[in-house]
């Protein structure tokens, strides 16, 4: 039977290193991936990052790169010299996310070691068809995300950041072996928050999700441990 922990990431949320160091500590049994932002990577300098390494966790670096493709090549070297094991760029133009790609194998192959995971963004869980009207993209959420999706695996990336509500057509569209982050998980106890497009994580998993990032839900529990827990207990329930 697959891990319900090996699905679940945690995302470090704070800009505060100590209360950061405190969650992890708390998790440490429960949790074996965790989601560091720019929140908490700029705010601690890295050091959340190191920690996590010295506690041998994975570490799911989620930074979003947007750049002219040089800038993002660079950006995408510096995570694998950092031993990073998945990180996010947004999906942008082919040629720029394909350089990304190329650069990843070649960095992890001269390093000898295996490359990470590199996905792309493609429309963040808090932005609705209106907002995406708003910025002049005729598309829905979905409509764009199946779209952004086959652009990202065409240039060689792993996968995509998506909805759970999209994220079936887009494992149709792109194949099973494509990585699905998804974001905006939340139990159904757990409030929505400023997410728009939220599911449930045994209804992400059956959607076909193979990631799960999940924060407020875990990190403001009375105790994080059980509620990571009670995640991954129904994930796990979801994958029979």
């Amino acid at each position: 039977m697959i891990s319900g922990k090996s699905k679940l990431m945690v995302a470090i949320d704070t800009d505060n290193y100590e209360k950061a160091v405190e969650l992890i500590d708390k998790l440490d049994n429960s949790v074996e991936i965790f989601k560091l932002g720019l929140e908490n990577y700029i705010a601690s300098r890295g050091k959340t990052l190191d920690y996590l390494k010295s506690k041998g966790k994975r570490v799911f670096l989620d930074l979003k790169f947007h750049d002219i493709p040089n800038t993002m090549m660079s950006a995408v070297r510096a995570c694998i010299k950092d031993g990073v094991w998945l990180m996010t760029i947004h999906v942008s133009d082919y040629e720029g996310m394909k350089m990304c790609a190329d650069i990843a194998k070649e960095e992890a192959a001269r390093l000898g070691i295996e490359k990470p995971l590199i996905v792309g963004v493609t429309v963040l869980t808090s932005m609705s068809d209106e907002d995406l009207a708003s910025v002049g993209c005729n598309l829905s959420t979905r409509e764009a995300a199946i779209k952004r999706a086959k652009l990202a695996k065409e240039a060689g990336l792993d996968g995509v950041v998506c909805s759970a509500q999209e994220v079936e057509d887009i494992v149709a569209a792109c194949g099973d072996d494509f990585v699905t982050v998804c974001p905006g998980i939340r139990p159904k106890s757990a409030e929505v928050g400023d997410q728009k497009r939220v599911v449930t994580p045994s209804q992400a998993i059956k959607n076909g999700a193979k990631l799960l990032v999940v924060g407020r839900p875990i990190t403001r529990a009375e105790d994080p441990a059980k509620a990571a827990d009670l995640i991954v207990e129904e994930i796990e329930k979801a994958l029979v």
